[in-house]
């Protein structure tokens, strides 16, 4: 099963993930099956069958929370494991070592005993022991994690969409639970209603992530309040209604959205749980944090308003000055003109704003090469799409999806 795996990265991949890393941390790296296996290593104790499950459980954790994981292999003894998956498919993982936390006669010597308990020579459970780093930082072990996770990261070339999409919803999860931890330790629970003006000012920055991190925080203030899955999204409904009402009002032109918004609340009333609620949600959201944005940068001026909002509606297709002139009823020159007074950007700034953030979107859930999600987006072709976002983003299109995956921050 093992040998499978090993064709997954090549040499060079390994080598260069394994020389970067031990000279940060001083570890060795190998690769894993799914069956928690290490095919290279042929010492009496790694593969033994307690360690080989434990590995394999952890990388099960990894996979499903999307992120490495870290685990106490034995007593006193921690690791970690990335996983590495393709599209939707788990192939194994990359074991970053074992360390000895503490390092106390005491704690050396359970874990030996341990050892011997699983099938190991006490000659070979004390060698192999003896030889584990000792590392008093507990919070150590968190960065060599992370740290060969991104490493990782950046020497695939392929998507990683099971992880990205499980670390949404962990990600999720998790947010909505320390909110609901939070609301339910303060001695006064404001309503739900009280956090959906910052998540509306939040979408019109057009700060997506920042409302996404709100949006989470709203769900577990509703969560907090029931379980039922019938009064939740009957908040959600109202959460909903409230921010398409509060947008029509700051801004006439955002008046389509409340034809999306019956699309958006048929979508929400057929969630069959929590998870899918949640899922739902968050792309209504996206739909909508979008035209808010572009609505709002228009508001002052009806032929801006205009121009801006078939811009919006046609991003993705072939766009001119001119049709956007023909649509606000101006010459091209007065509608150039008036969009920098207005916006501060140009037209062709607008249209690269736009389609970058859905090159974002489309990058960050992984189902797609970067040569389709050009052509989606609207550019002619992969090279130019690589050009205007390494431009706004400072890096290009593939390794702000390799960052993104491996939970490091790209630089705007």
């Amino acid at each position: 099963m093992g040998l499978i795996y090993m064709s997954i990265l090549s040499s060079k991949q390994i080598k260069r993930i394994r020389e970067s890393y031990r000279a940060s941390f001083g570890l060795p790296v190998e690769e894993i099956s799914v069956e928690g296996e290490c095919p290279e290593l042929d010492d009496p104790i790694s593969n033994l069958a307690s360690l080989t499950g434990a590995r394999a459980h952890a990388l099960d954790e990894a996979i499903r929370w999307g992120e490495p994981y870290i685990f106490f292999l034995l007593p006193n003894v921690m690791s970690w494991v990335i996983p590495i998956v393709r599209e939707t498919e788990a192939l194994g993982g990359i074991w970053g070592g074992a360390v000895l936390l503490g390092g106390a006669p005491s704690e050396l010597l359970e874990s030996i005993n341990h050892l011997s308990t699983c099938g190991s020579s006490r000659r070979d459970a004390e060698q192999w022991c003896s030889a584990l780093p000792v590392w008093q930082d507990r919070s150590r072990p968190q960065k060599a994690s992370e740290f060969l996770f991104a490493l990782t990261c950046c020497e695939l070339d392929w998507d990683m969409m099971l992880l990205s999409e499980n670390r949404r919803k962990a990600l999720c999860q998790r947010q909505i639970a320390e909110e609901i931890h939070r609301r339910k330790n303060q001695s006064r629970r404001p309503s739900p209603i009280d956090d959906e003006q910052t998540l509306l000012s939040l979408m019109k920055a057009g700060d997506q992530k920042g409302a996404r991190r709100e949006l989470n925080k709203t769900l577990g203030a509703i969560y907090s309040y029931t379980a039922d899955t019938r009064l939740i999204k009957a908040h959600v409904i109202e959460m909903m209604g409230y921010l398409v009402r509060r947008a029509v009002e700051d801004s006439p032109r955002m008046g389509p959205l409340i034809e999306r918004n019956h699309e958006w609340m048929t979508a929400i009333i057929e969630a069959e749980d929590f998870e899918d609620l949640s899922s739902v949600l968050a792309e209504a959201l996206d739909d909508f944090m979008r035209n808010v944005y572009v609505f709002g940068q228009g508001s002052r001026n009806e032929a801006v308003s205009k121009a801006l909002d078939y811009l919006c509606e046609n991003f993705r297709e072939p766009v001119t000055l001119e049709m956007l002139a023909n649509q606000a009823g101006l010459s091209t020159y007065r509608l150039s003109h008036l969009l920098k007074r207005e916006t501060g950007m140009t037209m062709l700034q607008h249209l690269h704003r736009l389609r970058v953030k859905e090159a974002q979107r489309l990058l960050e859930e992984g189902r797609q090469s970067c040569t389709e999600i050009a052509y989606e987006t609207g550019f002619c072709d992969q090279s130019y799409f690589i050009k205007v976002f390494r431009k706004k983003m400072g890096i290009t299109p593939a390794r702000y999806r390799r960052l993104y995956h491996s939970r490091i921050e790209p630089r705007p």
